[in-house]
């Protein structure tokens, strides 16, 4: 076996291929990082609105390239998933490792126990008592869902996801009886939201509307919110987890203008203050940026597992290509996040309750 991983390790040297730990990847790593620096500074020099960008957010469909991005990102191979994300909730979002970089650093918190730990914080900030009717928009590998379920006995939860490998893994899951989303209080939907009919999903049925790194893939902001309002009870709440910028980053609110659009059909990077307007129908009750490094480390942590399970991929999942495109996103991203101590680009967390 080790002189296999050995021959492999060869192998993708001579393509170029480098992973954690090694002199090569941590060189490129560093320019990728000392690169965004200078590229966020800029900004901060020069802040430019939206409304100067060109970009709206009230305009277009609610999401562009849904089904593309399904088949280049959410819809890889099961096993490649199962190869980095914790071994308890799957989650494919940031977790939470503290508040300050100092902390973040210091951190002795397993990847499974700082997922836990970002799912009490958002229990927190949305302020969940243990009796609502949840609605959880890109429910993923039912991550939330699972927390929820276990951690209070009264709660509903109905997730929603357009993936084919995530309703896949779910409906297994559902299956299996000593699993919490082997519930009647757990419900999946298939499909994407924006295309949905809204009474699919259900009118004026929940008590909280939550999505986890969902806005990414969105466009027009209002019309989401729009649907969300039409999903909530009276007196009903939205929360919603994702990543963000401090100010605009120009060629960050197109997918077509960075390489990150290659990993992220569809997708962009919204300013902090871009969906703290969204109130039409809800009254913004907090806002909150969580420090990037919190994503940088989960990043750098999913990056030694995959590169550790490239052996048991190798071949059977993945080849040599394949292999270089996610060593090479895990590496992208982490760079993003670095930054600044983490302070410029991060997550950010919303809470909005709905108009009377």
């Amino acid at each position: 076996m080790i002189k296999r991983i050995q021959e492999l390790n060869e192998q993708l040297a001579d393509h170029g291929v480098f992973g954690p730990g090694s002199t090569e990847l941590e060189r490129h790593e560093k320019a990728l990082t000392r690169y965004f620096e200078k590229e966020f500074q800029q900004c901060l020099k020069n802040p430019q609105s939206l409304e100067a960008l060109g970009v709206t957010t009230n305009q277009g469909p609610i999401a562009e390239e849904t089904e593309i991005l399904m088949d280049r990102h959410y819809d890889e191979r099961p096993e490649f998933f199962a190869s980095f994300l914790d071994s308890h909730y799957h989650a494919y979002s940031m977790a939470y490792y503290g508040a300050t970089p100092e902390a973040i650093r210091n951190s002795t918190a397993t990847l499974e126990e700082a997922q836990k730990a970002k799912f009490i914080l958002i229990a927190e900030r949305a302020q969940i008592g243990g009796h609502e009717r949840i609605i959880n928009i890109g429910c993923g590998f039912g991550s939330l869902e699972t927390f929820l379920l276990q951690e209070f006995p009264n709660i509903k939860v109905v997730g929603v996801t357009p993936s084919k490998v995530q309703v896949n893994y779910l409906r297994l899951r559902m299956q299996d009886p000593s699993d919490p989303l082997c519930s009647d209080r757990f419900k999946l939907i298939e499909g994407a939201f924006e295309k949905l009919p809204i009474h699919m999903l259900g009118n004026n049925k929940y008590d909280l509307v939550i999505s986890i790194g969902v806005f990414e893939h969105l466009f027009n902001m209002s019309a989401s919110f729009e649907r969300f309002a039409g999903l909530l009870a009276p007196a009903g709440r939205t929360f919603h987890h994702f990543i963000t910028s401090q100010i605009a980053i120009p060629q960050l609110l197109s997918p077509k203008k960075t390489r990150i659009g290659q990993y992220f059909p569809g997708g962009r990077v919204w300013p902090h203050e871009a969906l703290s307007r969204q109130t039409e129908h809800f009254e913004l009750v907090n806002s909150w940026f969580v420090n990037g490094l919190n994503y940088w480390r989960t990043l750098d942590e999913w990056h030694q597992r995959y590169w550790n399970s490239i052996p048991d991929l190798y071949g059977a999942v993945f080849d040599i290509a394949a292999i270089k495109y996610w060593n090479e996103y895990f590496s992208l991203c982490k760079a993003m996040f670095a930054p600044m101590d983490g302070q410029f680009y991060g997550n950010s967390h919303y809470l909005f309750k709905l108009k009377n």
